[in-house]
This record gives C-alpha cells, structure tokens and sequence, in this order.
C-alpha cells in the first residue's frame, strides 16, 4: 500500500503534460449482441455529446490472460473537472435508459478500475498492448520512462499512468499503453529498433535503469468506438 501511494505521489508531480484521469467499467458481452451494444452508445452519443473536457471509448479485449478475461471495456477519460462534473449528481434519463437496455445486452460485469494518466505522446491508436508492471522503486522507473520517449517510433502512442482504485490482489502499481495503426507493428513491436542503433541502446538503458520491475499483466485491445 505504501508503495502504491508513494507511485501516485510521484506520478502525480512528475507528470509530463496535463493529467487526465480515467473510469473503466469492464463486461463480457456475447459475440452476437456487440454491435447492438455499440449501437446503443453511438446512438446516445450522437444526440448528447460528450464535453470539451471528457471523452467516452469503447473497447474490445482481444488478447488477454484468463484471469483478465473480459471481453470489452467501457472507458471515461478527461481532466480532473471535466470527470467530476461527469459524475456530479444529476438526472439525465436518456443516460439510465441506455444502461438498462445495454444491461440486458451484457452476459456479466467483470471489474471497474479508476486511475490517472500522466503521459499521453501521440495520437490515439485503433490497436493498443497494455502492460500492468509491478515496479519495485516508482522514481527510478518514471525518470529512465521520461528518458526513453526521446527514441520512440513516432507513429505510436505510448501511455503512461497510476492506479487508484480497483487494483487487482496481483500487484501491479502502474499500467504502460502502446498504440499502433495495424497488427503487423503491434505484433513486432521492437521492429523500429533493429534498424536504429541510438533506439536500441534507449531501450537497453531503459532496462537496465528502470530497477526491478515484474510484468503482472498483459493484453492488446482495440478501439470499437470514441466519442
């Protein structure tokens, strides 16, 4: 607990841009009622669009491990106002219509997780592998990540950010996001590396420096659906 609040603080200070914060709500729907269920929330959102300050994905869970074996995710992410205006207390009955229809559509919840995001370089990919690390010493890992961008394939997204609710009992502190625009990148994704000497020594550096770090999960998804 103490290192998790510690990752949070650090997190929370050495950002590297505006911190956004994020919900995830995360079901297993049957294959045959996806497009019902993603029609349903591109429906709402075409008569009441998301705020300035927020936006709203659609996830489905591709690659995952058994004990990570939802099928989609349901994601809220914004600034710190425009989430809390999000949840603020009100009647909105097009909104509770739409949970009951989708609720009869889902099979079962899985979990619901909140946390933040304190790097977000590139634009938004339709493929991203997501990386749930456990990492011994937070400062050490967050100074030789912030080192590390400066060799990244530009045509990706990489996300990096902290938990602060619904963490798993397997450890994991902090979560890492790649994002690519095909299959073929995402399968290799070291492949930019090979072919640039200063990457590849990055990584190295990265590795060596960012202490003791274990992978508690990983997975790949992709986007349905934002609004």
């Amino acid at each position: 607990m103490k290192k998790t609040l510690l990752l949070l603080l650090l997190i929370s200070t050495m950002s590297f841009g505006q911190t956004r914060y994020w919900t995830s709500y995360n079901v297993t729907i049957e294959p045959q009622n996806v497009k019902a269920v993603y029609n349903l929330f591109d429906d709402y959102f075409k008569s009441n669009p998301t705020s300035e300050d927020v936006n709203a994905y659609l996830y489905e869970n591709h690659f995952r491990d058994n004990d990570n074996n939802y099928t989609h995710s349901f994601i809220w992410a914004g600034s710190l106002e425009g989430m809390g205006a999000q949840y603020a207390p009100k009647e909105n009955n097009s909104w509770e219509l739409l949970i009951t229809k989708a609720s009869q559509l889902i099979k079962e919840t899985h979990s619901a997780t909140m946390g933040n995001t304190v790097v977000n370089v590139g634009e938004n990919k339709p493929i991203q592998r997501y990386f749930y690390l456990d990492v011994e010493d937070p400062e050490k890992y967050l100074v030789a990540f912030k080192k590390s961008l400066k060799y990244r394939s530009k045509d990706r997204q990489t996300l990096l950010g902290g938990f602060s609710a619904g963490l798993s009992p397997d450890g994991e502190t902090h979560w890492v996001i790649v994002g690519f625009d095909d299959m073929k990148s995402a399968m290799d994704s070291g492949a930019y590396r090979r072919s640039n000497p200063e990457a590849q020594k990055s990584w190295e550096e990265y590795r060596k420096n960012r202490g003791n770090t274990r992978l508690v999960r990983s997975g790949l998804r992709l986007l349905m659906g934002s609004w």
